[in-house]
């Protein structure tokens, strides 16, 4: 019995041991396999998109995509991998003068931004040009990135480019090869005033045929905003303006001003300053304008060839199998 006893004691305090120990080894092997899945979903995804240096995430393209595409649910898989694809190589461009850019420390300054944006804008408030944004289902941040690359890209472009140079001759060439394109319709150039009666209408005219000067009357009494142009309209042919002022003007003998008009713009006074037929521009009248035209197709097309060879020169990685819709 003593024995018995002393065996059961022995054997019941060993086996209880190892049975502490191995519930120890499961809970270890638990508590590292929980670690590990934790580690496994807080490590984040590879890169999307890698260009040199630069990488895009997938939620950076995701991003970029929704604003590019707002809703691509519609699309097949296969379609909705084709634009993905399509933005992939806009943002590869992009990726391309942004690090050369950074190579070269070439920036801009707030003066330079806040002057294109005043430009940009024109004559629009910044209240109203916000609208005009909304309404073209754009942001006023999307916009400044947008402008942002721009100016960007003609600053990277002045400074890895050589200036480009167009001959007379070549000037020249293209007139003789394009006439078409220089040929105008008939043209008149004519002012306008633009009252809210009739009565302040007739009124101003009386100052007008009493030998006032249009362009003078307008800035003082016209509501219309050019105005601070004296109601200049500049050179128009048929169909630029609004079809009830096309039925005045060009019917109206230069020099003559027109009796009051209503429009639903209100009551106008039209003035036609010359009239000038359809023809043929003179190369000299139009060179400078060829110069211009062929100095910015060499500038776009050396640039492209320039950004093919940066595309060649540089380590670009795309993780496609992240662009893949997955199955719900």
């Amino acid at each position: 019995m003593l024995v018995s006893g002393a065996l059961k004691t022995v054997y019941g305090t060993e086996f209880g041991y190892f049975q502490v120990s191995v519930a120890r080894v499961i809970l270890l092997l638990f508590l590292s396999v929980i670690v590990s899945c934790q580690q496994q979903e807080s490590q984040p995804l590879p890169p999307l998109l890698t260009v040199g240096q630069r990488q895009v995430t997938l939620q950076q393209f995701e991003r970029e995509l929704e604003r590019t595409y707002p809703d691509i649910s519609g699309l097949t898989a296969e379609e909705q991998f084709q634009l993905k694809g399509q933005l992939l190589k806009q943002l590869i461009d992009r990726e391309l003068i942004l690090g050369e850019a950074s190579r070269l420390n070439i920036q801009l300054t707030p003066d330079e931004l806040d002057s294109a944006m005043v430009e940009v804008r024109g004559s629009y408030t910044k209240d109203e040009f916000s609208k005009i944004l909304e309404q073209t289902g754009n942001t006023e941040e999307r916009w400044q990135e947008a402008l942002k690359l721009r100016l960007l890209t003609t600053k990277v472009s002045a400074a890895v480019l050589t200036q480009v140079k167009v001959s007379d001759k070549e000037a020249e060439e293209y007139y003789k090869k394009h006439r078409d394109e220089f040929r105008r319709p008939a043209e008149i150039r004519a002012r306008q005033m633009l009252f809210k009666t009739r009565e302040k209408a007739s009124e101003v005219r009386k100052l007008l045929l009493a030998g006032g000067d249009f362009a003078t009357l307008a800035r003082e009494f016209s509501q219309s905003p050019d105005r601070e142009n004296g109601g200049s309209l500049g050179y128009f042919s048929a169909g630029q303006l609004p079809l009830e002022f096309d039925q005045i003007l060009f019917k109206l003998p230069v020099r003559q001003v027109s009796e009051p008009v209503e429009t639903s713009y209100g009551f106008h006074l039209f003035l036609v300053e010359r009239k000038r037929r359809a023809g043929l521009r003179p190369y000299a009248a139009v060179k400078d304008e060829i110069i211009a035209k062929l100095s910015q197709q060499k500038e776009e097309a050396a640039f492209h060839l320039w950004l093919e060879n940066l595309q060649k020169s540089t380590k670009t990685k795309i993780n496609w199998d992240l662009l893949r819709v997955q199955p719900e």
